[in-house]
């Protein structure tokens, strides 16, 4: 199974506890190993109040001095004892006035403010720094002597000082340090789940302003939203390429037409032109000529009329807002009313017209637009006519199944030439290719009984008869009202 596909939402919130939580484990390791480095120096590491700790030592020894103490030549004695690579000393006198000591920095102003600091902690910084009065065997003040240090593992471990110092940093800056790290890493993750489908959405765009849109967006399942952007891009396109090629048909279509339609017309109008030149000529005169003269403007008139009958309903099925008007339908009655107007028009051409009905009830009511399928017979067994030869047989069968109706048209003329007989559906279809003469149809007829057909919702099929001849099948549903 492939990868979840989750709300952008969801996912920003998700990774942002995952940047937390790795923050916070990687964290917690961190300081287990600092710690654990610690434990394992514990013993060779001083503590932090270790130079505090060397004052009670150091006043036993200043006690012992008393007096001496205050003489710049007890200086060296004095600081064999003090540990001073971690903390400084001063000996004051009793007016608090600086005798010697390991700095100069003054702390006391005056006697006053000696009194004062006695016993009592003064902070500077980090620095602690306190006084302790120095007597006399017989109880005298002789003055004080101060100490200053601090209170920290760095400064009780000078050696390893910088050492401390830098753990004690990542200790307090690797919680920002591992959240800023997952953030970058998996916002780069993140950031890259978005890219790829902004940038194939850019790509798109580009080649839509290019006019190409012969290309597929990838789909991306990586977030929701950019997955539902990118799909509805997707449809714009498949959109917008079936709509320039509906138009560019519809352009192609339009330039056949018009060549269609002027080579359709100039054959009766150059016909009517001719026999009108010859009349003027004084082809009046002549009674006989006359009247083929005006029986051939008649025919060719009328050739020109229907070309315009024909395409006037070409231009009205084919209108988006073109809708089929149903009406109950007997479909005996209307099967014996059009059999009727056939078997006239094949009598006057010799040719035997047989119809079958196959229907469950003489009442049998069919849903459908009668004026609109009468058209649709009309052009299948009018081209019927016009391919059957002379003493030939056109067949018109009818059944129906209570669902469906459907018309079987065969006839025993050449058939269809082209093997591929579905384009004998299409616009300005022929397959003589020739225009000329005045028995040339035009290629609409069996055009507007598809469209008709199919507005029905039904099915129209052309084929040729295994014994000769064409086959048409059209299958109309019967909707239940």
């Amino acid at each position: 199974m492939g990868k979840a596909v989750r709300p952008i939402r969801r996912q920003i919130v998700t990774s942002f506890y995952k940047i937390l939580f790795f923050s916070m484990g990687a964290t917690i390791l961190t300081w287990g190993m600092i710690f654990f480095v610690f434990m394992y120096y514990d013993n060779k590491l001083q503590p932090a109040n270790y130079y505090e700790n060397q004052i009670p030592a150091i006043l036993e020894y200043v006690e012992q001095l008393q007096g001496k103490l205050l003489l710049k030549e007890t200086k060296q004695e004095l600081e064999e004892q003090i540990p001073l690579e971690g903390m400084d000393y001063q000996v004051l006198d009793k007016h608090g006035g600086l005798l010697y000591g390991s700095t100069s920095k003054s702390y006391i102003q005056n006697e006053k403010d000696l009194f004062d600091s006695l016993n009592q902690n003064l902070y500077m910084g980090h620095n602690i720094i306190r006084f302790y009065p120095v007597f006399s065997q017989n109880g005298d003040f002789l003055g004080a002597i101060g100490f200053r240090y601090k209170l920290t593992l760095a400064a009780s471990n000078p050696q390893l000082g910088l050492i401390i110092i830098l753990l004690g940093f990542v200790v307090f800056i690797c919680p920002f340090m591992y959240f800023s790290l997952f953030s970058l890493l998996i916002g780069k993750k993140f950031s890259k789940q978005m890219e790829k489908p902004f940038h194939s959405l850019m790509e798109g765009v580009k080649k839509v302003q290019n006019h190409d849109l012969n290309f597929k967006l990838v789909e991306f399942k990586t977030v929701k939203e950019l997955q539902q952007l990118v799909a509805a891009f997707e449809e714009m396109r498949v959109a917008l390429k079936d709509s320039l090629e509906r138009q560019w048909q519809i352009e192609e279509e339009r330039k056949e037409m018009v060549a269609a339609i002027a080579h359709d017309l100039r054959t009766p109008l150059t016909i009517i032109h001719g026999h009108v030149e010859g009349l003027l000529d004084g082809g009046v005169r002549d009674k006989e000529r006359l009247e083929r003269y005006l029986q051939a403007i008649f025919t060719s008139t009328e050739r020109a009329v229907q070309l315009m009958n024909q395409l006037n309903t070409v231009s009205i099925i084919d209108h988006p807002q073109f809708s089929i008007e149903y009406r109950s339908v007997n479909v005996e009655e209307f099967i014996k009313n059009k059999s009727n107007e056939y078997d006239i028009l094949c009598t006057e051409k010799n040719i035997f017209f047989i119809t079958s009905i196959n229907i469950e009830s003489s009442h049998f009511i069919v849903n459908m637009d009668p004026q609109r399928i009468s058209q649709v017979l009309d052009n299948i067994i009018m081209n019927s006519i016009r391919h059957t030869p002379k003493n030939g047989t056109i067949e018109w069968k009818t059944t129906t199944n209570g669902d469906t109706v459907t018309f079987d048209i065969t006839d025993n003329g050449p058939g269809f030439q082209n093997e591929i007989t579905k384009r004998v559906f299409t616009k300005f279809h022929r397959e003589d290719q020739s225009r000329t003469g005045t028995g040339a149809h035009f290629g609409l007829g069996l055009y507007i009984a598809y469209i008709i057909v199919k507005k029905h919702h039904g099915t129209i099929s052309a084929q040729n008869h295994p014994e000769g001849g064409a086959c048409i099948k059209v299958t109309i549903p019967n909707p239940r009202q």
